[in-house]
């Protein structure tokens, strides 16, 4: 069985922990990471760049597609090529949206898990047929150490 990582960005303020965001994608952890190993004050502000700036690519070759998709002179098999695109991307849209709900599910008991537990920065959560390893993160908290997804 294979395990998914969850990694949940937690900010304490005054002994409260705060969840700011979970990640699920491995790019965004070992983004995340390498912004606290730098010591970049806001970590998860280049997450959130990246998720822009790939948005934004998406879109413009979206654009792009579809626009050869309504040209009139374009070859049957590229437009065949477009469409299979087009679908491909709605089933991608689809996991990814079933893929959030669920790490928004795992991340909040995950984080009542540590709400009890301060200590617990790494569990894994185990299902009939599904793991996920869940990594706490600490960020904005100079008096906490911080510890890496």
């Amino acid at each position: 069985m294979k395990a998914a990582i969850l990694a949940l960005a937690i900010r304490i303020d005054d002994g409260k922990p705060t969840l700011l965001d979970a990640f699920s994608d491995s790019h965004e952890i070992r983004l995340l990471e390498s912004s606290l190993s730098a010591g970049v004050d806001d970590p998860l502000k280049s997450i959130y760049d990246r998720r822009v700036e790939q948005t934004l690519e998406d879109e413009k070759f979206s654009d792009y597609v579809e626009e050869l998709l309504s040209s009139p002179f374009v070859k049957p098999e590229i437009q065949e090529h477009g469409v299979q695109w087009l679908k491909s991307k709605i089933r991608i849209e689809e996991f990814q949206r079933k893929e959030t709900e669920a790490a928004k599910i795992i991340a909040k008991f995950a984080f009542n898990v540590f709400c009890d537990d301060p200590s617990r920065l790494e569990m894994t959560l185990a299902g009939p047929s599904a793991q996920v390893k869940v990594k706490v993160v600490v960020v904005g908290s100079p008096s906490v150490n911080h510890h890496a997804a």
